[in-house]
């Protein structure tokens, strides 16, 4: 009887099964991860949103001037970032002091050795000294300011990302809006942009998205941008 030979090794099919189920594997992962950017992007922009018109809703329900405030950066060690509202006579700090972040990439948690640190990284909110976010972020995605309605002179957009001010000021210092309970129009023109981030950094050729509110208007316009790195078309819409 000839002796049974031992197999060793792995068969050129076996092999490229491997590395076939590897490829998915990597695949669904990025897509994944490009996908929660993504909706942390989209999810930062609806409660941006809703606080907004939450102020509103309050000028409107107490015939009273509400004013929304915001305060802080991403920079240093514990770094926090408030949106709060109040009646106008409270003054920002008032309203600062009592604000709940209602943005997940406000959150602040504890860490194990007691700091302070950001609860969740898929998505920040632009702040002032970190303005370069912004075109990092964008990378070869398309420049909103070159799109309608921001290049069209009637629609009274053109030129607001260049002359009006970024609600989050940062830093220490403090950003503020009026809405009127008279008629629930914010006073002034601003703007406010979220980025896709990974390890605290713009992701580049992420995902976008811009809050903006025009002076005397009563509106909130919200865009997106799922940006290029995971797939996206790079282009702007309004949602």
């Amino acid at each position: 009887m000839r002796p049974t030979s031992k197999r060793c090794g792995y068969s050129l099919i076996e092999l490229l099964v491997v590395l076939f189920v590897v490829g998915i594997l990597a695949a669904a992962g990025a897509t994944t991860l490009g996908n929660r950017s993504s909706g942390a992007v989209r999810g930062v922009l609806d409660e941006l949103e809703g606080t907004l018109l939450s102020a509103q809703k309050r000028a409107s329900a107490t015939g009273r001037d509400v004013m929304v405030a915001t305060q802080g950066n991403w920079g240093g060690a514990a770094p926090t970032v408030l949106l709060g509202y109040g009646e106008a006579t409270d003054g920002s700090a008032q309203i600062l002091g009592d604000a709940v972040s209602s943005s997940e990439a406000f959150r602040v948690a504890v860490g194990p050795g007691g700091e302070l640190r950001r609860e969740h990284l898929h998505a920040g909110v632009v702040t002032q000294p970190n303005a370069d976010w912004w075109t990092t972020a964008c990378g070869t995605s398309d420049d909103i300011t070159a799109q309608p309605p921001f290049n069209q002179a009637s629609s009274g957009f053109q030129g607001v990302l260049t002359t009006a001010p970024n609600l989050f000021q940062g830093g220490g210092s403090v950003g503020t809006v009026r809405i009127s309970g008279a008629n629930k129009r914010f006073n002034s023109t601003f703007w406010i942009q979220v980025v896709a981030i990974a390890g605290g950094h713009p992701v580049i050729g992420g995902a976008m998205g811009l809050l903006v509110v025009q002076g005397n208007g009563a509106q909130v316009y919200k865009f997106y941008n799922p940006g290029v790195r995971d797939g996206g078309d790079g282009k702007w819409r309004k949602i």
